[in-house]
């Protein structure tokens, strides 16, 4: 996975979890996924990290 050193390590253990998620961040743009990253990272808990990757799951592109 691309950025794996910029990506928290909550946000990667979440998409680890949801192969939906994972496949669509791969698919997202260079913008997509720093916006992704930066929302990742100001995160306060894991319920809302789980939020964030299973939003990522239901997208479709």
């Amino acid at each position: 996975m691309e950025n794996q050193k910029e990506m928290p390590a909550g946000l990667a253990f979440q998409m680890a979890m949801n192969e939906q998620a994972m496949e669509h961040y791969a698919r997202m743009t260079q913008e997509e996924r720093k916006q992704v990253l930066e929302r990742a990272k100001n995160v306060q808990s894991k319920e809302q990290m789980r939020g964030i990757v299973e939003e990522l799951g239901r997208k479709t592109f």
